[in-house]
């Protein structure tokens, strides 16, 4: 029985997960997202009584993986400039997969930064470890001392910003699904190669 219930939940979670791409949270609905699971609308609101708990819940499942990469990666024997270079790849291309994810994170900013904070807490990610260790390679590596919240905010920003701004990239300047990746793709280098180069720019 909790098997089956973990396996409804899951395929909710799956079906949810594409709606809220697809359409956003203003533009999904839960009878959408039941047809998408294969369900009926009343077995949706047993699951999650509301469609903002269901993207609540989507937000965690989904953003609980990136947590885990961020402390994987800069936990690992990467140089500083590895390591922003296998996160960058991975964020822009889980953002972009993912597009309802900064949304999510700008109204968590505003609204309820305290749930964002216990999310953090709850996966076990410590961010004050990642900006002790930027730090700490900051100066093995460059010789340079400047605030790791300064690096880390500009990892995020370079990343997310892009994914923000597609529907401005798409209506006003033309871009179309295949330019909209080929675009991703090349940010993937540039991004990396620019905080590098800013880097070296700090060296005495």
């Amino acid at each position: 029985m909790v098997n089956i219930e973990k396996n409804t939940e899951l395929t909710i979670l799956n079906a949810a997960k594409k709606v809220f791409h697809r359409k956003g949270f203003d533009g999904a609905r839960m009878q959408e997202i039941a047809d998408e699971a294969g369900l009926n609308k009343a077995l949706l609101h047993y699951y999650f009584r509301s469609k903002e708990k269901l993207f609540q819940a989507v937000f965690e499942h989904a953003f609980s993986e990136v947590f885990s990469k961020i402390n994987d990666v800069f936990h690992s024997d990467f140089t500083l400039a590895s390591k922003i270079e296998v996160l960058v790849s991975y964020y822009i291309s889980f953002l972009s997969e993912n597009s309802y994810v900064p949304w999510f994170i700008v109204n968590c900013i505003y609204e309820k930064p305290e749930s964002l904070k216990h999310f953090m807490e709850t996966n076990n990610f410590a961010p004050v470890s990642v900006l002790q260790m930027i730090a700490k390679q900051l100066k093995e590596e460059y010789n340079i001392e400047i605030d790791p919240m300064q690096v880390y905010m500009h990892v995020l920003s370079l990343c997310i910003f892009p994914v923000i701004a597609k529907p401005m990239l798409q209506h006003v300047f033309g871009m179309d699904s295949i330019q909209m990746n080929n675009f991703y793709d090349q940010r993937k280098k540039i991004v990396p190669t620019f905080i590098a180069n800013a880097f070296n720019g700090y060296k005495k």
